[in-house]
């Protein structure tokens, strides 16, 4: 990331540190003018060589590139507005403005896509229009061919760029370039192969284009609707943050993690078991510190919601034990949460989570295994199971 790091500090204004609200908003609005006035020199030489070569291919290819001039303002936008500070109708701030500008990139896309799709088969099927190959030499190949390596670049720096900080806008639009990279070498062939006397490829590989345009519309979308519908955390980072709170005293176990992103903002909700003999007031110690840890490390908003459970005496150990020898016969997935325990002399109650699958197909098989092991101890016990889905990768 050298040369793009580079770029980034020459151009950043004084006092604007990495990781701020003003550091995203410049690293988006940078990767924008850049696609803007590099599209724009793109799309006149395409049009220029297309128009001289009567190439539908070209001509399409040239006005791929010119959506990305308006996607890149859509990603300015998106930016200018995700900047704007909460208000009293957006309560956690305006940041998914930059996924409804990912949605609109895919959008506009799929329309450029479509209608070229059009030409091509009008081109293909319809039209007596052939290719102008007198002017098609190696220089006229050799400058395309510049288009596509200038292309490419853009792509890599938006991509670089939507990594340095996590957006999916600049993602986006560093698949369009992409996509563009690939459709320019499609239109090289349509044109060797009207040079050597089959025109025909000019309108097949105009469909390639459009093709590839739609399909590169639909990945983006499903990413931008993805997050819009509210997408799971990965796994991974469920496991960090899972792993970081029991790292504070007093936190034994954590479950039901619920993570939201709007845009550079992230709100992380959870479930802390406790001692179920540890008093309010360290319970309350033990919430803020875990509240106070994840915001540290992970840039969030937290909120906890502790949960007492039996972690002492012979009792608790024992249904325990019966638990764990119990499920061990599925796997080693399954692991009991939130275990409550009503009575001592005899159980009256046994309350506790599984986690499973989404898509488990033995929950009938592992209900049963731990009522018939509990039933044997604890015969008198009620005991009730309440299956949470889990995510899987």
């Amino acid at each position: 990331m050298g040369f793009t790091t580079f770029i980034v500090k020459t151009t950043s204004p004084k006092g604007v540190e990495p990781g701020t609200p003003a550091f995203r908003g410049h690293v988006g609005q940078l990767e924008g003018w850049v696609s803007i006035f590099g599209n724009l020199i793109l799309f006149v030489i395409k049009m220029v060589f297309g128009w001289m070569a009567s190439s539908i291919a070209l001509i399409a290819d040239a006005f791929h590139t010119l959506s990305d001039v308006a996607t890149s303002i859509i990603v300015l936008l998106g930016f200018k507005v995700a900047q704007k500070p909460a208000d009293k109708e957006h309560p956690f701030g305006h940041g998914r403005a930059e996924t409804i500008a990912t949605l609109t990139i895919a959008i506009l896309m799929a329309v450029v896509g479509i209608e070229f799709l059009k030409g091509a088969i009008d081109r293909l099927f319809f039209s007596d229009a052939d290719i102008d190959v007198s002017i098609i030499n190696r220089m006229f190949i050799g400058v395309i061919s510049l288009t596509a390596a200038a292309k490419a670049w853009m792509a890599h720096f938006a991509y670089q760029l939507g990594d340095l900080i996590d957006s999916d806008a600049l993602k986006g639009d560093a698949v369009h370039h992409k996509s563009d990279v690939y459709t320019t070498i499609l239109v090289i062939a349509a044109l060797i192969g009207a040079r050597f006397g089959v025109p025909n490829v000019d309108g097949i590989m105009g469909i390639g284009v459009a093709v590839m345009i739609l399909y590169s519309a639909y990945d983006i979308a499903r990413e931008a609707i993805d997050d819009l519908l509210g997408k799971p955390a990965s796994l991974k980072f469920i496991k960090e943050i899972s792993t970081l709170a029991v790292s504070v005293p007093g936190a034994r176990q954590v479950h039901d993690v619920v993570v939201h992103n709007y845009g550079d903002q992230r709100f992380i909700s959870l479930h802390v078991e406790i001692d179920e003999a540890t008093s309010p007031a360290v319970a309350h110690n033990i919430a803020d510190n875990v509240e106070h840890k994840l915001a540290q490390d992970l840039d969030a908003q937290v909120v906890t919601h502790m949960d007492p459970v039996a972690v002492q005496g012979e009792t608790v150990q024992l249904i325990r034990g019966i638990l764990e020898n119990s499920l061990s016969t599925f796997g080693d997935q399954f692991r009991v949460q939130d275990l409550r325990i009503v009575g001592e002399e005899p159980v009256e109650s046994i309350l506790f989570e599984l986690p499973v699958p989404a898509d488990c197909e033995n929950k009938n098989e592992l209900e049963s295994a731990m009522h018939e092991a509990l039933a044997r101890s604890h015969p008198r016990a009620a005991v009730i199971i309440e299956f949470k889905s889990q995510m899987t990768e």
